[in-house]
């Protein structure tokens, strides 16, 4: 289970998330600010395989930002998602490498992924 708080710094400002759900397959964190919230949501699940074929474990992150809307501005949500798969037999730590092999390129390309290149 992950710590209580959890703390992802934006635009160098970090933004201290607190727990407020726990089940057994996932968790939720909550800022509340005065022009909006922030929200970070983590599910594990496992998609059953074809008969013969071994199950994959599944662990989803999405990470939500709303900015409330005023009489003058309409509101403005921001989402990101990850999505992690594994066969249950497959190494973990090749899975580790793989994932932080994607995280350095999708920071080095987030700008061109936001514009529309692909």
């Amino acid at each position: 289970m992950f710590a209580n708080t959890l703390t992802v710094t934006v635009n160098a400002v970090a933004k201290v998330l607190t727990r407020v759900n726990q089940d057994n397959f996932g968790s939720t964190y909550v800022l509340k600010e005065s022009d909006g919230e922030w929200k970070l949501q983590f599910r594990n699940s496992t998609e059953k395989g074809a008969p013969g074929v071994q199950d994959i474990d599944r662990h989803n992150m999405f990470l939500e930002r709303t900015i409330y809307a005023t009489t003058t501005v309409t509101e403005k949500y921001f989402s990101f998602t990850s999505t992690i798969r594994v066969r249950k037999s497959s190494d973990l730590t090749v899975l580790s490498q793989i994932v932080a092999g994607a995280i350095t390129l999708l920071s080095a390309q987030t700008a061109g992924l936001i514009a529309g290149e692909s």
